[in-house]
Protein backbone atom coordinates (compact mmCIF):
# COMPACT_ATOMS: atom_id res chain seq x y z
CA UNK A 1 0.00 0.00 0.00
CA UNK A 2 1.39 3.53 -0.76
CA UNK A 3 -0.58 5.56 1.91
CA UNK A 4 -1.54 4.82 5.68
CA UNK A 5 -4.38 6.25 4.33
CA UNK A 6 -4.73 3.97 1.54
CA UNK A 7 -4.23 0.77 3.74
CA UNK A 8 -7.82 1.85 4.99
CA UNK A 9 -9.60 2.43 1.93
CA UNK A 10 -11.57 -0.28 1.22
CA UNK A 11 -12.83 1.44 -2.36
CA UNK A 12 -9.11 0.91 -3.40
CA UNK A 13 -9.00 -1.41 -6.21
CA UNK A 14 -6.57 -3.51 -4.91
CA UNK A 15 -9.09 -4.48 -2.36
CA UNK A 16 -10.98 -7.79 -3.69
CA UNK A 17 -14.50 -8.32 -2.50
CA UNK A 18 -14.74 -12.09 -0.78
CA UNK A 19 -18.00 -11.59 0.45
CA UNK A 20 -20.87 -8.72 1.46
CA UNK A 21 -24.00 -9.68 3.29
CA UNK A 22 -25.92 -7.52 5.20
CA UNK A 23 -24.17 -7.60 8.62
CA UNK A 24 -20.70 -7.02 6.97
CA UNK A 25 -18.44 -7.03 4.08
CA UNK A 26 -15.13 -9.12 3.85
CA UNK A 27 -12.54 -7.96 1.16
CA UNK A 28 -8.68 -9.45 0.47
CA UNK A 29 -5.70 -7.17 0.12
CA UNK A 30 -2.01 -7.99 -0.47
CA UNK A 31 -0.44 -5.54 2.29
CA UNK A 32 1.77 -5.98 5.57
CA UNK A 33 1.41 -4.50 9.01
CA UNK A 34 4.12 -3.20 11.56
CA UNK A 35 6.84 -3.55 9.44
CA UNK A 36 6.13 -7.25 8.45
CA UNK A 37 6.07 -9.21 5.58
CA UNK A 38 3.34 -8.71 2.78
CA UNK A 39 0.49 -11.55 2.88
CA UNK A 40 -2.94 -11.80 1.50
CA UNK A 41 -4.84 -9.91 4.44
CA UNK A 42 -8.72 -10.21 5.02
CA UNK A 43 -10.65 -6.61 5.90
CA UNK A 44 -13.65 -7.45 7.90
CA UNK A 45 -15.90 -4.15 7.69
CA UNK A 46 -18.97 -3.25 9.38
CA UNK A 47 -21.16 -0.35 10.90
CA UNK A 48 -20.67 0.66 14.30
CA UNK A 49 -24.18 2.37 13.91
CA UNK A 50 -26.99 0.39 15.87
CA UNK A 51 -29.65 1.92 13.75
CA UNK A 52 -27.71 0.91 10.75
CA UNK A 53 -26.15 -2.74 11.88
CA UNK A 54 -27.93 -6.41 11.40
CA UNK A 55 -29.24 -7.23 15.25
CA UNK A 56 -27.52 -9.36 17.31
CA UNK A 57 -24.38 -9.22 14.87
CA UNK A 58 -21.62 -6.78 16.50
CA UNK A 59 -18.34 -5.98 14.85
CA UNK A 60 -17.12 -3.89 17.90
CA UNK A 61 -17.75 -7.06 20.28
CA UNK A 62 -16.23 -9.09 17.74
CA UNK A 63 -13.07 -7.01 17.93
CA UNK A 64 -13.03 -6.80 21.99
CA UNK A 65 -13.39 -11.10 21.94
CA UNK A 66 -10.56 -11.66 19.78
CA UNK A 67 -8.43 -9.05 20.71
CA UNK A 68 -8.12 -10.96 24.26
CA UNK A 69 -7.87 -14.31 22.74
CA UNK A 70 -4.65 -16.21 21.97
CA UNK A 71 -5.26 -20.10 20.44
CA UNK A 72 -3.67 -21.89 17.71
CA UNK A 73 -7.23 -22.84 16.38
CA UNK A 74 -8.68 -18.98 16.91
CA UNK A 75 -8.12 -16.43 14.20
CA UNK A 76 -6.20 -13.79 15.17
CA UNK A 77 -6.43 -9.81 14.62
CA UNK A 78 -3.31 -8.51 12.83
CA UNK A 79 -4.68 -4.74 13.08
CA UNK A 80 -8.01 -2.88 13.24
CA UNK A 81 -9.12 0.69 12.10
CA UNK A 82 -12.09 2.68 13.32
CA UNK A 83 -13.24 5.33 10.77
CA UNK A 84 -15.08 7.67 13.09
CA UNK A 85 -16.68 9.86 10.54
CA UNK A 86 -18.31 6.42 8.58
CA UNK A 87 -19.15 4.66 11.67
CA UNK A 88 -17.23 1.87 10.12
CA UNK A 89 -14.82 -0.60 12.22
CA UNK A 90 -12.40 -2.84 9.90
CA UNK A 91 -10.82 -5.77 11.36
CA UNK A 92 -7.92 -6.71 9.48
CA UNK A 93 -7.10 -10.93 9.41
CA UNK A 94 -4.85 -13.42 7.98
CA UNK A 95 -6.60 -14.59 4.38
CA UNK A 96 -7.02 -18.39 4.76
CA UNK A 97 -8.72 -19.46 1.59
CA UNK A 98 -9.87 -23.19 2.24
CA UNK A 99 -12.90 -24.24 4.57
CA UNK A 100 -14.15 -27.06 5.68
CA UNK A 101 -17.40 -26.34 3.77
CA UNK A 102 -14.82 -26.73 0.45
CA UNK A 103 -13.04 -30.46 2.16
CA UNK A 104 -16.53 -31.76 3.08
CA UNK A 105 -18.28 -30.87 -0.22
CA UNK A 106 -15.19 -32.89 -2.15
CA UNK A 107 -15.47 -36.14 -3.44
CA UNK A 108 -12.00 -36.60 -2.20
CA UNK A 109 -13.06 -36.59 1.25
CA UNK A 110 -14.98 -39.78 0.95
CA UNK A 111 -14.23 -43.55 1.64
CA UNK A 112 -15.29 -44.25 -2.46
CA UNK A 113 -13.13 -43.58 -5.10
CA UNK A 114 -14.05 -40.79 -7.51
CA UNK A 115 -16.37 -41.46 -10.21
CA UNK A 116 -17.09 -42.99 -12.54
CA UNK A 117 -15.92 -45.65 -10.86
CA UNK A 118 -17.20 -44.81 -7.20
CA UNK A 119 -16.27 -47.77 -5.38
CA UNK A 120 -14.71 -48.54 -1.51
CA UNK A 121 -11.31 -47.79 -1.56
CA UNK A 122 -9.76 -48.74 2.02
CA UNK A 123 -7.06 -46.21 1.50
CA UNK A 124 -8.79 -43.30 1.24
CA UNK A 125 -10.93 -44.08 3.82
CA UNK A 126 -8.62 -44.21 6.07
CA UNK A 127 -7.05 -41.01 4.97
CA UNK A 128 -10.47 -39.40 5.23
CA UNK A 129 -11.13 -40.62 9.07
CA UNK A 130 -7.36 -39.34 9.85
CA UNK A 131 -8.59 -36.44 8.80
CA UNK A 132 -11.60 -36.36 10.45
CA UNK A 133 -10.56 -36.86 13.61
CA UNK A 134 -7.76 -34.79 13.47
CA UNK A 135 -10.32 -31.48 12.12
CA UNK A 136 -13.18 -32.53 15.00
CA UNK A 137 -9.97 -32.81 17.67
CA UNK A 138 -9.18 -29.17 16.57
CA UNK A 139 -12.59 -28.06 16.82
CA UNK A 140 -12.99 -29.27 20.11
CA UNK A 141 -9.58 -27.84 21.36
CA UNK A 142 -10.67 -23.91 20.22
CA UNK A 143 -14.20 -24.76 21.55
CA UNK A 144 -12.25 -26.14 25.17
CA UNK A 145 -10.45 -23.17 25.27
CA UNK A 146 -13.28 -20.73 24.68
CA UNK A 147 -15.73 -22.74 27.14
CA UNK A 148 -12.79 -22.75 29.59
CA UNK A 149 -14.35 -21.00 33.28
CA UNK A 150 -11.30 -18.58 32.51
CA UNK A 151 -12.75 -17.08 29.53
CA UNK A 152 -16.66 -18.13 29.54
CA UNK A 153 -16.84 -17.59 25.22
CA UNK A 154 -18.99 -19.25 22.89
CA UNK A 155 -19.02 -19.12 19.41
CA UNK A 156 -22.65 -19.26 18.56
CA UNK A 157 -22.28 -19.71 14.67
CA UNK A 158 -20.09 -23.07 14.39
CA UNK A 159 -20.21 -24.63 10.77
CA UNK A 160 -18.48 -25.68 8.05
CA UNK A 161 -17.67 -22.11 6.70
CA UNK A 162 -16.77 -20.98 9.53
CA UNK A 163 -14.05 -23.58 10.11
CA UNK A 164 -10.95 -22.69 8.03
CA UNK A 165 -7.93 -25.17 7.11
CA UNK A 166 -4.16 -24.13 6.27
CA UNK A 167 -2.31 -25.97 4.12
CA UNK A 168 -0.83 -27.47 6.99
CA UNK A 169 -4.07 -28.67 7.91
CA UNK A 170 -4.19 -26.41 11.38
CA UNK A 171 -8.10 -25.53 11.90
CA UNK A 172 -8.82 -22.08 12.39
CA UNK A 173 -12.13 -20.91 13.80
CA UNK A 174 -13.50 -17.49 12.23
CA UNK A 175 -16.40 -15.44 12.47
CA UNK A 176 -17.16 -14.22 16.17
CA UNK A 177 -19.34 -11.66 15.08
CA UNK A 178 -22.66 -13.10 17.07
CA UNK A 179 -20.25 -14.74 20.24
CA UNK A 180 -21.58 -14.41 23.48
CA UNK A 181 -19.03 -13.49 26.73
CA UNK A 182 -20.58 -14.56 29.83
CA UNK A 183 -19.10 -12.21 31.89
CA UNK A 184 -19.48 -9.20 29.69
CA UNK A 185 -23.41 -9.99 28.93
CA UNK A 186 -25.11 -7.21 30.97
CA UNK A 187 -23.02 -4.58 29.19
CA UNK A 188 -21.03 -1.69 29.75
CA UNK A 189 -18.77 -2.22 27.01
CA UNK A 190 -19.53 -0.79 24.74
CA UNK A 191 -20.84 -3.37 22.59
CA UNK A 192 -24.12 -2.56 20.57
CA UNK A 193 -25.93 -5.53 21.42
CA UNK A 194 -25.37 -6.53 25.19
CA UNK A 195 -27.18 -9.88 26.15
CA UNK A 196 -28.09 -9.33 30.04
CA UNK A 197 -29.20 -12.48 31.72
CA UNK A 198 -32.39 -13.97 30.30
CA UNK A 199 -32.33 -11.33 27.63
CA UNK A 200 -30.10 -13.36 25.15
CA UNK A 201 -30.73 -13.46 21.63
CA UNK A 202 -32.29 -16.65 19.79
CA UNK A 203 -31.53 -15.42 16.36
CA UNK A 204 -28.13 -16.84 16.40
CA UNK A 205 -26.27 -19.69 14.73
CA UNK A 206 -26.81 -21.14 11.00
CA UNK A 207 -29.90 -23.26 9.70
CA UNK A 208 -29.24 -27.19 9.95
CA UNK A 209 -26.67 -26.25 13.03
CA UNK A 210 -29.12 -24.61 14.91
CA UNK A 211 -29.49 -26.21 18.30
CA UNK A 212 -33.38 -27.10 18.70
CA UNK A 213 -33.85 -25.28 21.72
CA UNK A 214 -33.27 -21.94 19.69
CA UNK A 215 -35.85 -22.92 17.50
CA UNK A 216 -38.81 -22.02 20.17
CA UNK A 217 -38.02 -18.73 21.16
CA UNK A 218 -36.01 -19.05 24.17
CA UNK A 219 -34.08 -15.81 25.85
CA UNK A 220 -32.60 -17.92 28.53
CA UNK A 221 -30.41 -21.06 27.58
CA UNK A 222 -27.11 -22.88 27.78
CA UNK A 223 -24.61 -21.24 24.82
CA UNK A 224 -21.97 -23.63 25.69
CA UNK A 225 -24.28 -26.65 24.62
CA UNK A 226 -25.71 -24.70 21.35
CA UNK A 227 -21.87 -25.15 20.27
CA UNK A 228 -21.51 -28.55 21.30
CA UNK A 229 -25.01 -29.33 19.11
CA UNK A 230 -23.18 -27.20 16.01
CA UNK A 231 -20.35 -29.56 16.56
CA UNK A 232 -22.16 -32.86 16.36
CA UNK A 233 -24.10 -31.32 13.16
CA UNK A 234 -20.34 -31.13 11.85
CA UNK A 235 -19.12 -34.30 12.67
CA UNK A 236 -22.53 -35.94 11.15
CA UNK A 237 -22.15 -33.91 7.99
CA UNK A 238 -18.63 -35.16 7.34
CA UNK A 239 -20.14 -38.75 6.71
CA UNK A 240 -23.24 -38.05 5.12
CA UNK A 241 -24.10 -38.96 1.79
CA UNK A 242 -22.32 -36.83 -1.20
CA UNK A 243 -24.23 -35.93 -4.14
CA UNK A 244 -24.61 -34.04 -7.10
CA UNK A 245 -26.38 -30.86 -6.67
CA UNK A 246 -29.14 -29.60 -8.06
CA UNK A 247 -31.20 -31.92 -9.40
CA UNK A 248 -29.75 -34.50 -12.02
CA UNK A 249 -30.10 -33.75 -15.67
CA UNK A 250 -30.48 -37.45 -16.41
CA UNK A 251 -29.91 -40.68 -14.68
CA UNK A 252 -26.32 -40.91 -15.82
CA UNK A 253 -25.28 -37.75 -14.79
CA UNK A 254 -24.56 -39.19 -10.97
CA UNK A 255 -22.11 -41.93 -12.58
CA UNK A 256 -20.33 -39.60 -15.14
CA UNK A 257 -19.39 -36.51 -12.05
CA UNK A 258 -20.41 -32.89 -12.58
CA UNK A 259 -21.25 -31.33 -15.23
CA UNK A 260 -20.71 -27.12 -15.57
CA UNK A 261 -24.22 -27.24 -14.19
CA UNK A 262 -23.82 -29.18 -11.12
CA UNK A 263 -21.63 -29.45 -8.26
CA UNK A 264 -20.89 -32.08 -5.21
CA UNK A 265 -22.82 -31.27 -1.98
CA UNK A 266 -22.76 -33.10 1.20
CA UNK A 267 -25.99 -33.71 2.97
CA UNK A 268 -26.92 -31.99 6.32
CA UNK A 269 -28.24 -34.05 9.12
CA UNK A 270 -31.22 -31.76 9.37
CA UNK A 271 -32.83 -29.71 7.25
CA UNK A 272 -32.34 -25.75 7.54
CA UNK A 273 -33.80 -24.92 4.24
CA UNK A 274 -37.62 -24.87 5.51
CA UNK A 275 -37.92 -22.12 8.43
CA UNK A 276 -37.54 -22.85 12.04
CA UNK A 277 -40.58 -25.29 11.89
CA UNK A 278 -39.54 -27.26 9.03
CA UNK A 279 -35.95 -27.51 10.88
CA UNK A 280 -38.00 -28.40 13.94
CA UNK A 281 -39.73 -31.32 12.51
CA UNK A 282 -36.49 -32.59 10.57
CA UNK A 283 -34.75 -32.95 13.67
CA UNK A 284 -37.68 -34.23 15.38
CA UNK A 285 -37.63 -36.81 12.33
CA UNK A 286 -34.17 -37.98 13.41
CA UNK A 287 -33.94 -37.63 17.22
CA UNK A 288 -37.77 -37.79 17.82
CA UNK A 289 -40.37 -35.95 18.93
CA UNK A 290 -39.51 -34.69 22.36
CA UNK A 291 -40.97 -36.08 25.48
CA UNK A 292 -40.94 -35.80 29.16
CA UNK A 293 -38.87 -38.69 29.41
CA UNK A 294 -36.18 -37.82 26.29
CA UNK A 295 -36.45 -34.04 27.37
CA UNK A 296 -38.28 -33.10 30.76
CA UNK A 297 -37.96 -29.21 30.45
CA UNK A 298 -38.73 -28.89 26.37
CA UNK A 299 -42.73 -27.83 27.39
CA UNK A 300 -41.11 -24.78 28.89
CA UNK A 301 -39.71 -23.70 26.26
CA UNK A 302 -41.92 -20.48 25.18
CA UNK A 303 -42.57 -21.52 21.57
CA UNK A 304 -43.14 -25.28 22.65
CA UNK A 305 -46.85 -25.20 23.28
CA UNK A 306 -47.46 -23.10 19.85
CA UNK A 307 -47.51 -25.76 17.39
CA UNK A 308 -48.23 -29.54 18.15
CA UNK A 309 -45.96 -31.95 16.59
CA UNK A 310 -46.74 -35.87 15.67
CA UNK A 311 -44.53 -37.72 17.62
CA UNK A 312 -42.35 -39.94 16.17
CA UNK A 313 -39.66 -42.43 17.44
CA UNK A 314 -35.67 -41.40 17.21
CA UNK A 315 -33.87 -42.83 14.32
CA UNK A 316 -31.07 -44.68 14.49
CA UNK A 317 -27.96 -42.19 13.28
CA UNK A 318 -26.31 -44.84 11.35
CA UNK A 319 -28.94 -44.47 8.94
CA UNK A 320 -28.46 -41.31 7.86
CA UNK A 321 -24.62 -41.40 7.49
CA UNK A 322 -23.47 -43.92 4.82
CA UNK A 323 -19.30 -42.55 4.90
CA UNK A 324 -19.02 -44.12 8.27
CA UNK A 325 -16.25 -46.36 8.54
CA UNK A 326 -16.84 -49.87 6.84
CA UNK A 327 -13.52 -51.34 7.87
CA UNK A 328 -13.49 -51.04 11.62
CA UNK A 329 -17.03 -51.66 12.81
CA UNK A 330 -15.64 -50.38 16.58
CA UNK A 331 -14.18 -47.52 14.64
CA UNK A 332 -17.70 -46.70 13.29
CA UNK A 333 -19.52 -47.25 16.38
CA UNK A 334 -17.50 -44.89 18.62
CA UNK A 335 -18.46 -42.00 15.95
CA UNK A 336 -22.04 -42.67 16.38
CA UNK A 337 -21.35 -42.77 20.41
CA UNK A 338 -19.51 -39.24 20.16
CA UNK A 339 -22.54 -38.18 17.80
CA UNK A 340 -24.80 -39.28 20.39
CA UNK A 341 -23.56 -37.28 23.50
CA UNK A 342 -23.17 -33.67 21.19
CA UNK A 343 -27.16 -34.38 19.86
CA UNK A 344 -28.15 -35.34 23.23
CA UNK A 345 -31.84 -32.98 23.54
CA UNK A 346 -31.21 -31.73 27.32
CA UNK A 347 -29.11 -29.64 26.88
CA UNK A 348 -27.26 -30.22 30.22
CA UNK A 349 -26.71 -33.73 29.13
CA UNK A 350 -24.53 -32.62 25.72
CA UNK A 351 -20.79 -33.32 26.24
CA UNK A 352 -18.43 -30.83 26.95
CA UNK A 353 -15.69 -30.01 24.77
CA UNK A 354 -13.21 -30.77 27.65
CA UNK A 355 -14.74 -34.45 28.01
CA UNK A 356 -15.50 -35.24 24.23
CA UNK A 357 -11.58 -34.47 23.74
CA UNK A 358 -11.53 -37.55 26.11
CA UNK A 359 -14.07 -39.58 23.97
CA UNK A 360 -13.26 -43.38 23.02
CA UNK A 361 -12.80 -42.48 19.38
CA UNK A 362 -9.70 -40.17 20.46
CA UNK A 363 -7.76 -43.09 22.19
CA UNK A 364 -5.59 -43.99 19.04
CA UNK A 365 -3.55 -41.62 16.95
CA UNK A 366 -4.23 -38.32 16.56
CA UNK A 367 -2.22 -36.45 14.12
CA UNK A 368 -1.68 -32.95 14.07
CA UNK A 369 -0.38 -30.21 11.98
CA UNK A 370 3.72 -29.78 12.80
CA UNK A 371 4.31 -27.62 15.55
CA UNK A 372 0.80 -27.71 17.06
CA UNK A 373 0.86 -26.08 20.24
CA UNK A 374 -2.19 -26.27 22.80
CA UNK A 375 -2.12 -26.71 26.66
CA UNK A 376 -4.47 -29.74 26.32
CA UNK A 377 -2.01 -31.70 24.30
CA UNK A 378 1.29 -31.35 25.53
CA UNK A 379 2.55 -34.40 26.63
CA UNK A 380 -0.90 -36.29 25.21
CA UNK A 381 0.09 -39.56 24.00
CA UNK A 382 -1.61 -39.83 21.45
CA UNK A 383 -1.33 -36.67 19.47
CA UNK A 384 1.52 -37.26 16.54
CA UNK A 385 2.82 -34.88 13.89
CA UNK A 386 2.72 -37.46 11.01
CA UNK A 387 1.59 -41.13 10.35
CA UNK A 388 3.27 -43.96 8.24
CA UNK A 389 6.25 -40.85 7.39
CA UNK A 390 2.83 -38.17 6.15
CA UNK A 391 2.28 -35.06 8.13
CA UNK A 392 -1.51 -33.97 8.16
CA UNK A 393 -1.34 -31.93 5.08
CA UNK A 394 -0.79 -34.67 2.35
CA UNK A 395 -3.44 -36.76 3.94
CA UNK A 396 -5.96 -34.06 2.11
CA UNK A 397 -5.75 -33.97 -2.01
CA UNK A 398 -7.64 -30.45 -2.29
Amino acid sequence: MDSEASVHDLTDDRYQLIEQGPASTVSRTWSSFDGQEPQWIVAKSATTRKKFSKEPHDIIKELRILCKLSHINVISVLSHFKDTTASMLTIYLPYIPFSLAQLIASPSFSPFSPPPISALDSTQEARMLVLAKSITFQILCALAYLHDPARQITHRDIKPSNILLTPEGRVVLIDFGIAHEEATASGGHGDMWPEPAGQMYFEVSTGPYRAPELLFGTRAYDAVAIDMWSVGTVLAEMFAALRLSPDYADDDLEDEGPSPDTRWARDTLFNGRRGEIGLAWSIFKVRGTPTRESWPAFAELPGAASVEFKVVPRVPLREFLPNLPTKDEGEATRVLELLEGLLAYPPPQRLRARDALNHAWFGGKIVLPPGYVDDRTTDDERVVFELDGEVLAGLSER
